[in-house]
């Protein structure tokens, strides 16, 4: 699979996802930003109502679930509806600041 990685790393103390891909590159997510870019039903339907804030500066990534074909995240606000595909996670990270 293209978009496998090679590593994944979740650093604590920097609350970031590290994922290293098998073409070098190196991306690094922060909680926040994968708890945003959650793509699940309901928080589509948040973001379309302009109703989905976040705003824990203490959320943290309490389990990450390998799926096969990417991950799923269970976050500390209860949040684990997500499933992050490698190819979705990959373009995600390429994304410019």
């Amino acid at each position: 699979m293209i978009f496998a990685p090679q590593k994944i790393h979740n650093a604590h103390l920097e609350q970031q996802l590290v994922i290293c891909w098998r073409d070098g590159q190196e991306h690094r997510f922060s909680y926040g930003e994968l708890r945003a870019a959650c793509r699940c039903a309901t928080c589509r339907a948040e973001q379309v109502r302009g109703h989905l804030v976040l705003r824990d500066a203490d959320l943290k990534i309490k389990k990450i679930n390998n799926l096969g074909q990417g991950l799923q995240f269970v976050f500390s606000d209860g949040h684990e509806r997500g499933v992050y595909p490698w190819q979705y996670m990959y373009e995600l990270g390429s994304r410019p600041l």
